[in-house]
């Protein structure tokens, strides 16, 4: 696009607006007798994809391009003296001005700014480029600033470092559940072979709590399909059990516990209890009832049609400790394992909130 004397200028909004604007009450005069070197640096500005800003002239006179009158959060007065917009990155941006018209480029990495998108002011990181602007006789009489966003890239390492903070935060808590695990496994342990047959069970039964979680990440972990997992773990025998209860999306870290708790309860129903007998059987259900404004599961385990009393073992086991303290203390609830006349019954209890469990790997 040409003007009527036949030279290049730019078109735009700011371009229009620039070519309509009265000069002659600024330090840079009227447009009509402003040197080559400022109409290129002016129409190098306006056809700059990035938001640029030129001050020109010995009252640096503000002159912008549209992707720089985009962003502004209130519109800058062209024409003016000093930072407009910019005036929050003063501390930073006018020591470096003066070294730009000392021949200078300056460079601000990811400084922060508020800016507008989308007709909201948002909180932003900008890369600033500061360069000289000179005359035909070599003289700096402006200074060119280019604008470059790097929010995105800002936030994205923020978020990157929040999930490797995270990671190591669950690791340092899954290693920790793992040590519990063994700790007490070794100390219930009689035989080398008792251990590892226990602890293999138990490390299982934390990794399919894992897949649980992983499987539909934030919608919770449905308690009849837990059950029959850690069931089906132990080869057992579905005839002789019925599982009753309303449909329940259990939160995370309600599903690690009640998945460690059902697989103790297997576990030693197929040893010792009722799938050890040919006339055993388990009956399990569970209901949901408001307590104190908050609704609340309790869950039952009942073994029958053991012929020898089951009897208390010797010394606390990894599945007591696990129902009646870690329920209790993870879960906010309650649990009570009782050896009774046919076989174990067992009673856990605690409210449905959300509870984040040291295995969900879905992190915000």
């Amino acid at each position: 696009m040409r003007d009527h004397s036949g030279e290049r200028v730019s078109s735009g909004g700011m371009a229009q607006r620039i070519r309509a604007f009265d000069w002659n009450a600024t330090a840079l005069g009227p447009a009509q007798a402003w040197p080559q070197s400022l109409k290129t640096a002016v129409d190098v500005m306006l056809g700059c994809g990035f938001p640029a800003v030129l001050w020109a002239g010995p009252q640096a006179t503000t002159l912008y391009n549209d992707a720089y009158d985009a962003l502004l959060i209130e519109r800058d007065d062209l024409g003016h003296a000093g930072l407009g917009a910019l005036e929050p990155a003063r501390a930073a941006l006018a020591p470096a001005l003066d070294s730009v018209r000392s021949g200078a480029t300056v460079t601000f990495e990811d400084h922060p700014l508020p800016f507008r998108r989308d007709g909201a002011v948002e909180d932003g990181c900008f890369t600033l480029s500061c360069s000289p602007v000179r005359d035909e006789a070599g003289q700096v009489f402006g200074v060119f600033l280019i604008l470059l966003e790097t929010t995105e890239r800002i936030r994205a390492g923020q978020a990157r470092n929040l999930m490797v903070a995270e990671l190591q935060h669950r690791v340092r808590n899954i290693l920790a559940v793992i040590r519990s695990i063994v700790s007490r496994t070794a100390e219930t342990s009689e035989t080398v072979e008792d251990l590892s047959a226990h602890l293999d069970g138990r490390l299982a039964a934390l990794a399919r709590t894992q897949v649980l979680l992983t499987r539909s990440p934030g919608a919770g972990v449905d308690l009849e399909g837990l059950v029959r997992d850690e069931l089906l773990a132990q080869v057992a025998d579905d005839q002789r059990i019925t599982i009753e209860g309303p449909e329940i999306l259990l939160p995370p870290k309600a599903a690690e516990v009640m998945t460690l708790a059902v697989h103790e309860l297997a576990t030693n129903a197929t040893k010792y209890g009722a799938l050890s007998d040919s006339q055993g059987r388990i009956d399990i259900g569970w209901t949901i009832a408001p307590r104190d404004g908050t609704n609340w599961l309790r869950f039952e385990w009942r073994e029958a049609g053991v012929k020898i009393a089951a009897a208390a073992p010797r010394r606390t086991g990894f599945g007591a400790v696990l129902i009646e303290q870690r329920v209790p203390y993870e879960l906010m609830g309650a649990g009570a394992l009782t050896f009774a006349p046919g076989g174990v019954h067992c009673e856990i209890a605690f409210p449905l909130i959300p509870m984040r469990s040291v295995l969900q790997t879905d992190a915000g």
